[in-house]
């Protein structure tokens, strides 16, 4: 799971610089799946997967974009992963990978930008 964590990190880190020349980039594990992929792990409750990949993924989001403590804002991980349930309805061809992104543009505005609480991290 650290070195899943690390590759995400890398990966957010350098998304807009490394990519080939027509903008592409591998996605490992279940970010490669799609979002009806999603939604039928999650109707046997057996997306553990996903629910790790999304807060890896999340998590070096956070560290990684300036200003940002959270970019779930005040959404807990139930509230996220009903965003989720509803956009992956609607989009069920989309990569995993992608409607994390979509998650991701639709909460810029609204993400925590400092810590609630005087405790670091």
């Amino acid at each position: 799971m650290k070195t899943c964590g690390i590759v995400i990190l890398m990966l957010v880190s350098f998304a807009s610089h490394a990519t080939d020349n027509k903008g592409n980039y591998a996605i490992w594990g279940v970010g490669n799946r799609s979002c009806h992929g999603y939604l039928q792990a999650r109707a046997a409750n057996d997306f553990d997967k996903f629910k790790d990949y999304l807060m890896g993924f999340l998590t070096a989001y956070n560290v990684m974009t300036p200003e940002t403590y959270s970019i779930s804002g005040g959404k807990n991980l139930d509230e996220v992963l009903i965003w989720f349930d509803d956009h992956c309805e609607l989009q069920p061809t989309i990569s995993f990978e992608q409607a994390i992104t979509d998650f991701i543009a639709e909460n810029f505005e609204q993400r925590m930008k400092t810590s609630p609480s005087s405790f670091r991290r």
